[in-house]
């Protein structure tokens, strides 16, 4: 706080300035080769640079917005609110009931079997994306989402033959029954793990199921927005956070909305100060709206496309000035510049 030129106590001293070296360190997240053939412009990447183009790390991002937030005719106002809010990548949920997958009645002899797919496409993602680019907001990702509710683990298995489940980007399941959720903890894969806040948890958590369900990639979600209109929910949320408090220390916390109208979608530095009476510390609120999304996010890249290190895709090169053609000429000065390899003894 003092000045150049104040005086330092009854000493008569000057202040003299510190002049401190500063260290500057550039990092990329992914590097990109272009070849120089003509012929075939292709990019060569991290496979988990899928959405890292407009999914920065300090973005921020809601994992969950109802279906019948969008279809309600009122598409254009929400996707505003969520740009104006700050929000940078939402995830449409797609909801989906094991009672409502198969009919209990059985078919009869000769009658045709219904081919019809049980997982419903994601219908209204593509309608929000023509919106987005409609009114020119940039650095603003859509995704799908599915949320498979179920009891029985075989259902699962009926569900993963399903086309229109690799449509959807997130798979986050909500299991009501003890057999399922020990299911999920060894051998499901899936992105994220949901409650049911309309009833309490039920469910036997330990400190050991905890931490298995962090080594596999899931992250735990925490909706505020149907605990803003009903009591019981919010008593079940809170209950819930602190056993993930308890048992976890918090780890792999995702806060999203969870509404089903733009009224309930708050802005995200309100989510991080409502995120103390989940027991969240203010690193960890804001960690929970951007980091462990775009964790989770990149997790069901690895998840969709297996376990590999790169993919390549073609690419089309716009300014013919980026393009660099080696001559015959060059290339021999090249190698005529390269240092003479030592000759090794025998």
């Amino acid at each position: 706080g003092r000045r150049l030129g104040d005086r330092c106590g009854g000493s008569g001293f000057l202040v003299k300035p510190r002049i401190l070296q500063t260290t500057t360190v550039y990092y990329t997240q992914s590097i990109f080769y272009r070849s120089q053939s003509c012929e075939s412009k292709s990019r060569i990447s991290v496979k988990k640079n899928m959405y890292l183009n407009t999914l920065k790390p300090c973005s921020f991002i809601d994992m969950c917005i109802a279906e019948v937030c969008f279809s309600r005719g009122n598409m254009e106002q929400t996707v505003q609110v969520l740009y104006n809010f700050g929000y940078r990548t939402i995830a449409i949920n797609y909801t989906l009931e094991d009672g409502n997958i198969e009919s209990k009645r059985k078919k009869k002899k000769g009658e045709s079997r219904d081919t019809s797919d049980m997982v419903p496409p994601p219908r209204i993602t593509d309608g929000v994306k023509d919106i987005v680019s409609k009114l020119k907001l940039e650095n603003f990702e859509v995704l799908s989402r599915l949320t498979i509710t179920f009891s029985n683990q075989e259902i699962l298995h009926k569900i993963n033959k399903s086309l229109n489940f690799k449509k959807y980007d997130i798979i986050a399941v909500l299991p009501t029954t003890m057999q399922a959720f020990m299911f999920i903890c060894s051998t499901f894969e899936a992105d994220i793990f949901a409650v049911d806040l309309e009833s309490k948890f039920s469910l036997r958590l330990t400190r050991k199921l905890y931490h298995q369900l962090v080594e596999r990639g899931y992250h735990f979600e925490l909706n505020y927005g149907p605990a803003i209109q009903d009591s019981t929910k919010r008593k079940n949320l809170i209950h819930i956070s602190h056993l993930y408090h308890s048992f976890g220390k918090s780890k792999n916390i995702i806060l999203s909305s969870g509404a089903e109208s733009n009224i309930c979608i708050r802005s995200p530095y309100d989510v991080i100060s409502l995120g103390f009476i989940f027991g969240l510390s203010e690193l960890q609120s804001k960690h929970a709206l951007t980091s462990c999304p775009r964790s989770a996010i990149i997790n069901s890249v690895g998840r969709k496309y297996g376990k590999s290190v790169m993919f390549v895709e073609n690419i089309r090169v716009e300014d013919k000035q980026d393009v660099v053609v080696l001559e015959e000429s060059e290339g021999e000065d090249m190698t005529l510049d390269q240092p003479v390899q030592k000759k090794s003894k025998v």
